[in-house]
C-alpha cells in the first residue's frame, strides 16, 4: 500500500468526526462574532469603538471562513468542507434575517 493511499484512507476515516467538531466550533464562533458585532461582548461607548469592533468581527469571520475552506480542501476532507461552509454561512444569515423581520 502506497503512502498516498494510506493517507487518503486515514483522512476519510477522520473526516466525519472532524466535520462534527468543526461544525460545533464554527457555531460557537459565529455566535460570538455576531454578539461582538451587535455590541454585547464589547460595550462600546462611542460610535468609533463600535465600528472598530464590527470591523474586527468581520475580519475574523472572513479569515476564519477562507482559512477553513482552504485547509479542508487541501486535506481533501469533503464533509468538513461542507460542514464549515454551512455552519459559517447559514447561522449568521438566519440571525440577521430574524433580526430584520422581527
Amino acid at each position: 500500500m502506497s503512502a498516498i493511499r494510506l493517507w487518503r484512507r486515514r483522512t476519510r476515516q477522520a473526516d466525519k468526526p472532524v466535520a462534527v467538531i468543526v461544525g460545533i466550533g464554527n457555531l460557537l464562533l459565529s455566535g460570538a462574532l455576531f454578539l461582538m458585532t451587535v455590541g454585547v461582548i464589547f460595550e462600546a461607548t462611542t460610535r468609533e469603538e463600535e465600528i472598530a469592533a464590527q470591523r474586527l468581527a468581520a475580519q475574523i469571520f472572513g479569515y476564519w471562513l477562507a482559512g477553513g475552506l482552504m485547509l479542508s480542501s487541501v486535506l481533501c476532507m469533503t464533509r468538513t468542507l461542507f460542514s464549515h461552509l454551512v455552519t459559517m454561512i447559514f447561522p449568521p444569515t438566519a440571525l440577521i434575517l430574524t433580526w430584520v423581520v422581527v
